[in-house]
């Protein structure tokens, strides 16, 4: 469990994140979305333990980052986005270093070090300073999960990862979830994957709206852009779904985009709509992703 109360987290003289207040439950998973510069990735930090409170509170599976911060850093697993600089040590030393400071030892230790070397995909003799930034990114998230922390925050964790990486973290975060895990993690591109369970939209170090994973829960009667590629005929198709949705227009011959109201013309009613007209869809989807598209409407 996860308790943010009024937190105040500065970067600098100024408040980056100011009075921000949310839940976050076991087996939630949590995107936090938004521009650059909005404090997601300063939130997640906060979150570990890693920068101090300025004020307000943050609570870590029963622990008080400000009054138990040893504590509740131990209930984390953290991966920022990113290190400056990686030391010229091998892996196997790099986590076995981080593992004694969390509290383990002996076969623990061992299955857990085995465990983080697997999912990034090293001999525990490669050298840090000499790995590739998706292998590097792999074996923060290794490291995270070292000592089977009740939440993962995780700043930036799709960055430079390839798609089977990217594959590995979706899996991880969904594993998180089934064991009734907590998982925070702030994503730069805004573009959530199906493994998360819940959205925070953050604008100028403020939660803005927050909700499970779904447009219908942001904006309530918004329309959103949804593209419809066809195999031929892109005429035929904006004419069947012309008096579905409130706004239909060819983009070329293959390609229809609307706006939707997801409540009142749900996707895949829409499709059916296609296949029932004799027309072939190729594909089909929020353009760009609903949740990126979230963020440029923040005002």
């Amino acid at each position: 469990m996860l308790h943010i109360e009024r937190a105040v987290i500065r970067a600098g003289d100024v408040a980056a994140i100011a009075d921000c207040s949310f839940d976050a439950a076991p087996g939630e998973a949590w995107a936090l979305i938004g521009a650059g510069g909005c404090g997601k990735g300063l939130l997640v930090a906060a979150i570990a333990g890693a920068v101090p409170l300025a004020g307000g509170e943050i609570v870590v599976n029963g622990r008080s980052q400000r009054r138990e911060p040893a504590m509740a850093r131990r209930m984390c697993g953290y991966v920022p986005a990113a290190l400056e600089g990686w030391p010229g040590i091998r892996a196997d030393e790099f986590l076995d270093l981080f593992a004694t400071a969390v509290g383990l030892s002996g076969k623990r230790l061992t299955e857990a070090r085995t465990r983080a070397l697997d999912l990034a995909g090293l001999s525990g003799d490669a050298r840090l300073d000499t790995l590739p930034e998706a292998t590097t990114k792999r074996l923060l998230l290794g490291r995270a999960v070292l000592h089977d922390p009740a939440i993962l925050a995780l700043d930036d964790p799709f960055r430079g990862l390839d798609p089977r990486g990217r594959h590995l973290c979706e899996k991880l975060i969904e594993a998180a979830v089934l064991v009734e895990r907590t998982v925070v993690a702030a994503l730069d591109d805004a573009i959530v994957p199906a493994c998360f369970t819940h959205i925070a939209l953050l604008d100028g170090g403020r939660i803005l709206a927050r909700g499970p994973a779904h447009p219908a829960t942001f904006a309530p009667g918004r329309t959103w852009t949804w593209r419809v590629t066809v195999s031929r005929d892109a005429i035929a198709a904006r004419e069947c779904l012309a008096d579905r949705v409130p706004e239909a227009h060819l983009v070329d011959d293959h390609t229809v985009d609307c706006r939707i109201d997801p409540v009142l013309s749900p996707p895949a009613a829409l499709v059916t709509a296609l296949v029932r007209a004799g027309i072939a869809v190729e594909s089909a989807g929020f353009h760009p992703f609903w949740s990126a598209q979230l963020v440029r409407i923040a005002p």
